[in-house]
Order: structure tokens, then sequence, then C-alpha cells
């Protein structure tokens, strides 16, 4: 559709503001703005301080890295992070689709005393009017709010105003969360997530983001999964743009969705499938759902012919739903395979692999 036919649609949604969480109850930012400055800030800082126990670890964990820097917030809602931030040093410019979000941060920055930038992303065109040299571009929930293509069509976008070397960070939903409340079509788990006039939401991990920004190259910082596979934290350096084109060439393997054993002892290899040859060269990611309905299994890429292992191994336990892993290897050839093991000293274990596709590493 391209993301300047759905700036409207999200703009209405995202006029409705959770307070110092994703868990406060929500209001509308157009109603915020009618009360007074005392009633304002009264609200503000009590939405702000709720906010603290979800946010504090971040806000703790940043709060060096970001002094003196100019960070470029996507998706800012009423300034919390911004305001925090800002208020130790670092220089926010707060962007978002909903106008009066940012007509709230800059009230209150003024009652603080704080200089904060916004621009009300009306258009794809809006973000050209950027600097170029922002230091970090901080998403904090606000990206996994579009469908993947206009995403990245705006990530893209945004990019382009981060300084080279730079840090790209954000907060988003994992994919472990999205199994676990059911795989929703991406339209209506967004009413799951974030109420009933969320038009969408997608997971994210590492590598999905990855895929987001590329041509663009990360190299991962951390992904930190919390409260109980509830959100992911997202945050890579940025470096060069890789050489191949904005393509990225992939593979499916057929797979047969059965019922498969790892015997025990642990350290004892079971099943493997070959893999055929790359669609990319020697550089080759291989992303792989599964389900594991007992122990644990490792999963790794192994030449037959040389008998060694060409990536490094995966080890996933046992859970509900389907889980998502990626081996990667820089020396991909046809002799190589998918092989598995049991993993765990209690036995052997029961899996099902149900994806398997091979793309660019990137």
């Amino acid at each position: 559709m391209g993301l300047n036919s759905l700036l409207s649609q999200m703009a209405e949604k995202w006029r409705e503001v959770p307070g110092g969480s994703d868990q406060s109850s929500r209001r509308f930012s157009d109603d915020l703005l009618d009360l007074s400055d005392g009633e304002l800030e009264e609200w503000w800082e009590a939405q702000y301080s709720s906010g603290q126990e979800l946010r504090g670890w971040y806000w703790r964990l940043y709060v060096e890295f970001l002094r003196g820097k100019r960070v470029l917030e996507i998706g800012s809602g009423l300034g919390f992070d911004a305001v925090h931030f800002a208020s130790q040093g670092a220089s926010f410019t707060c962007c978002d689709v909903a106008a009066t979000n940012l007509r709230i941060v800059e009230r209150i920055a003024t009652s603080k005393s704080l200089e904060i930038e916004t621009l009300h992303i009306d258009s794809l065109e809006a973000l050209h009017t950027l600097h170029h040299d922002f230091d970090v571009v901080w998403a904090n929930g606000s990206l996994i709010n579009l469908p993947f293509d206009e995403a990245r069509e705006e990530s893209i976008a945004i990019i382009e105003h981060l300084k080279k070397g730079g840090r790209w960070i954000e907060l988003a939903y994992p994919h472990e969360r999205w199994v676990r409340e059911g795989k929703l079509p991406f339209q209506d788990w967004g009413k799951r997530t974030d109420g009933e006039r969320t038009p969408w939401v997608e997971w994210y991990d590492l590598e999905k983001l990855k895929l987001r920004l590329h041509p663009w190259r990360l190299l991962p910082i951390l992904q930190y999964r919390h409260e109980s596979d509830s959100y992911v934290w997202l945050d890579c350096q940025v470096h060069d743009r890789h050489p191949s084109s904005d393509v990225i060439p992939r593979r499916a393997v057929p797979v047969k969705n059965e019922a498969l054993f790892a015997p025990g002892p642990i350290w004892t290899y079971a099943w493997s499938m070959p893999l055929g040859p790359s669609p990319a060269g020697p550089s080759v990611t291989v992303e792989i759902d599964c389900t594991i309905s007992k122990g644990s299994v490792g999963f790794v890429l192994w030449n037959g012919t040389e008998n060694r292992f060409l990536s490094r191994e995966v080890i996933l336990e046992a859970r509900a739903g389907t889980q998502r892993l990626y081996l990667t290897t820089a020396a991909y050839d046809p002799a190589i395979r998918l092989l598995t093991r049991s993993a765990t000293a209690w036995g052997g274990s029961e899996y099902n692999i149900e994806l398997v596709e091979l793309r660019l590493a990137i």
C-alpha cells in the first residue's frame, strides 16, 4: 500500500496513548490538550512515575550512553523517554504520526525548561527535513505497528539521517509472544496486544530487524527478551551498506512435518537432511521453524563429506508452540546438511521441523 496511505489510519489510532506503560489506561491526547498546564503536568507526572517499573531498567542502562548525543525518537507518544533522557543531557527530536501527541510533549518540555524538537510525520517526505547527524534512532514499540513493507519503507528513510556507526535501538514484541497468543493474523493480533482500534502489530527478532533495514548491515549489541517473553529489546550498531542488491535471495527446502526422535545419551547425533544448493553464494542463513515436545534438541550445519560443523550449534528446549532459530555460515557448499541431536542428559527428545528456508546472510 505504501506508508503515506496508512498514516491517517495510524494517526487516528495512536492519538490514543497509554500512560507510563502499555499496561496503563489509555487517553486521547486531543482530550489531554484541553487540560490546564497544571492539570496536564500533574497527570503526566503520575503516568511518568507509574511507568518507572517497566522503563526503569533501560533508563538506567542508557542514561550515560545517551548523554550528549543526538537522538531521533520515532513514535514518541507523550515523551516519557524523551523527557527523562533530555533531563540527563541527551538531545531529543520526537517524531510522531499524531500531532496532538507532539503538542503535549512540547508543553511538558516547556514546563521543565527542556529543549526537545518535534516533527509531525504526516508523510514520508516529512522525514526528509531531518538533520543527517543523529547518533541514535530510538523506536520504543512504534515501528512494529506497520506491515513489514511499510515499516521497511519508513526505516530506510529514517536510517539515512543516522551517522555512520550510529545505533538503532528498538522495543518490539517477540515471536514467542505471537506464538503464545495464537499466531493471529497481524491485523487481528494488534487488537489483542494494543486494543480494539489497533490496525496492525508484527513480531520482531534481530534477524527480522536486519531484513527490514537491509541493505544496511548491523552489528548486534543486545537482544534481550523480558517480562516472560512479552517484549524484546533490540540494540544494533549500523555499519555500511551490504554490497548486494535490495532483493535478498532465498529458497525453501521441502520438509515433512512429521514426528522426529533423537535418542539419548547426550551428544548422540540423530536425524539429518540435505539442504541443497545455496541461493546466494557461500554466506547463507538457514531459518528453521520447529516444535520441541520433549527434551531439548541441538541444530547445526554440518559438512557430511568433511565431517565438520559449519555453524554454531543452537539448542532449543521443549516449550509450547513453534520456535524459530537461525543458523549462519560463511562457508556454504552443496554437501551441507542440517544435523540434529538430543541435547538433554535425561533420555531422548521429540520434535518436528515445520519449515526450512535458505537465504543470503546479512
